[in-house]
């Protein structure tokens, strides 16, 4: 029996290709997504999402929702995922402005499917603020995975702090003392999983004759111009396509118990995962098969126009890439 599954997503560019990834598999139920603040504002992070539903084909409701952090200002990442939150795709679609009401369709999802688990990959301040809806939300579903945070390798907004948790951390702080029984899928992992440069230019050869092909190509080519230019790195990490891929196999990773904490400062470990002894309890992937991932993604979502193997040299350049950028480094 397929997983219901409701995905809460700031639809950028990993976002895109995560959503891609849940609509192929038919072990998994998408019973809803709701939109955040965070890559981009929450207006264009629905109609990204509402784009690339329609291209997989997947019938779900896309509700939009936060649109600011609890307590801060949203601070859209346009440099990594460019100004519409799709690289250089541009929509033919404008995005608008919608009622707050992911919250509400949350709380009413899980009460409609017991058991419901749940996928994050933004900000978290949907979860928290449905969790002030409804407290008793976290013993309504089943596991909550949440990409998220970064415990033994650098950051993404600073040294020590991953993008979402950076984003909202009253909010990560809210679901991690709630009681959800929470999969973290921290950088740690994602950063392994990174589509390489000659699959791009090979998308983008097909994207000539093939719409779909080149929306994806515009997406990730980008992307893949970002991590060059601030990273040095040759290609793009699909960080949120992780995430589904755990929701659909587990096994995929490796899992260790944690009780972590989030730093709320307004320093440069603001949104910092810490391990504390009176943290929540969390379970954290700590390796994962990413050459295995970054084949189902391919198979998946790309196979009309790249064969076995293109994203091969994915996982390979992102391992060297950490070896050669440890947490100690000063962050550039």
């Amino acid at each position: 029996m397929a997983v219901p599954l409701l995905i809460d997503t700031d639809t950028g560019i990993d976002d895109a290709v995560a959503l891609a990834l849940a609509a192929s598999l038919g072990s998994l139920d998408v019973r809803a997504v709701t939109t955040v603040h965070g890559n981009v504002e929450v207006e264009r992070a629905t109609r990204n999402a509402r784009e690339v539903l329609r291209r997989t084909g997947l019938f779900a409701p896309v509700i939009a929702g936060a649109g600011a952090p609890l307590t801060r200002p949203a601070q859209p990442a346009r440099e990594t995922h460019g100004p519409e939150g799709v690289g250089y795709v541009v929509p033919s679609v404008s995005a608008i402005v919608e009622p707050d009401t992911a919250a509400e369709c949350i709380v009413a999802t899980a009460q409609r499917r017991p058991g419901l688990v749940m996928c994050c990959l933004g900000p978290l301040t949907n979860i928290a603020r449905a969790l002030t809806a409804s407290p008793l939300l976290a013993g309504m579903v089943g596991p909550v995975f949440v990409m998220g945070g970064a415990l033994g390798v650098r950051g993404t907004q600073t040294k020590w702090s991953e993008f979402n948790w950076w984003s909202d951390p009253e909010a990560a702080r809210a679901v991690l003392r709630a009681g959800f029984d929470l999969r973290l899928v921290p950088l740690d992992v994602t950063r392994r999983v990174a589509v390489p440069s000659a699959a791009i230019t090979q998308l983008a050869a097909a994207g000539a004759r093939d719409d779909d092909a080149r929306f994806w190509s515009d997406a990730l080519r980008f992307y893949a111009d970002f991590h060059r230019r601030y990273e040095s790195f040759d290609g793009c990490v699909i960080n949120d396509a992780l995430a589904i891929a755990l929701v659909h196999d587990a096994s995929l990773a490796d899992w260790r118990p944690m009780r972590l904490d989030v730093s709320t400062s307004g320093d440069e470990h603001r949104g910092a995962a810490r391990e504390s002894a009176d943290g929540a309890p969390v379970q954290v992937a700590v390796s994962v098969r990413a050459a295995d991932v970054l084949e189902m993604v391919r198979e998946r979502v790309f196979a009309r126009w790249l064969g076995a193997g293109a994203f091969g040299a994915g996982a390979g350049a992102a391992a060297h890439w950490l070896e050669r950028h440890p947490l100690h480094e000063s962050f550039m």
